[in-house]
């Protein structure tokens, strides 16, 4: 049960960092953002490999580092304009998916495949996210569906969601050749050199953003670093595809965030679908 809270801690610490990168995409660039997320993400990890020590490492950790990052580079810059493009509360859910995609890359990656109550408490969760596309410019069930047409942030995020079935993989085969803290250090060294480049030729006036906007950036990487400390801590407890499964319930306080901080609408359905995905999570705590 103790994983279970630990997902949960993290699903509040990547709404939070979903909030802020919103706001700050107003006023900035994803670039700079996506690259922010991952250097000041360094402080943090640094004071927890210190105080966990170095661990010895096993034979797949350097491939699994390079995949890892390689896709996560792809990924995090289309996240931050995933969420750019369009409302939190149609971006975010189709993050949700990642846990179905699993259900698939898990057992390809690590073997691992959940049992009957742990499938049955995923898709309550899936079925939850879905629900919170319906009613928006579209009715009907198929509505979520034509939404990838009509939004480009859910289309641009349900491609985050493929990738991450795989990346969230790949940080078990990291955590367990290693640790949780030397992973997330390295990885985080490892996505803040390779971004650089990156940003430095994409975005426009990166320094001048950065003093700018400094705190706002930083607190994008220490809750962002916050959420994966408590992540990769519960892969090592149970099944990794339980645990993005419960991340995903970041949806719903990412709904409420969108509601109060931007003033995005449809809140009382979105709550309702909530509540399957609240009975998704009981389900999966169970095991």
């Amino acid at each position: 049960m103790f994983w279970a809270l630990l997902a949960l801690g993290t699903a509040f610490f990547e709404a939070v960092k979903d909030t802020l990168s919103k706001r700050q995409l107003v006023l900035g660039d994803e670039y700079l953002l996506a690259w922010s997320y991952c250097a000041f993400g360094l402080p943090l990890t640094g004071l927890y490999l210190w105080w966990d020590g170095i661990p010895s490492i096993g034979d797949d950790f350097i491939w699994a580092l390079f995949f890892g990052v390689g896709l996560n580079m792809v990924a995090i810059t289309l996240y931050m304009r995933a969420i750019k493009a369009s409302d939190l509360s149609l971006t975010l859910p189709m993050l949700t998916f990642t846990p179905l995609f699993m259900l698939g890359t898990s057992p390809l990656i690590l073997g691992e495949f959940p049992d009957l109550r742990g499938a049955t408490g995923m898709i309550l969760i899936i079925a939850g996210a879905y629900g919170m596309h319906l009613g928006r410019k579209s009715r009907g069930l198929l509505a979520p569906i034509r939404a990838l047409w009509d939004e480009p942030g859910p289309r641009i995020m349900l491609l985050v969601a493929f990738l991450w079935s795989f990346t969230a993989n790949l940080d078990k085969v990291g955590v367990t050749n290693s640790s949780p803290a030397f992973w997330l250090f390295c990885f985080f060294i490892a996505m803040s050199l390779g971004l650089l480049p990156v940003t430095l030729l994409k975005s426009h006036r990166p320094w001048q953003q950065l003093r700018r906007n400094f705190k706002a950036l930083f607190l994008v990487g220490l809750f962002g670093a916050l959420a994966l400390v408590l992540q990769m801590w519960a892969i090592t407890l149970t099944l990794a595809a339980y645990v993005v499964s419960i991340k995903r319930m970041s949806v719903v306080f990412g709904v409420f965030f969108g509601h109060f901080v931007f003033g995005e609408k449809d809140l009382g359905r979105r709550v309702a679908c909530a509540a399957l995905m609240v009975a998704g999570v009981a389900l999966i705590s169970m095991n």
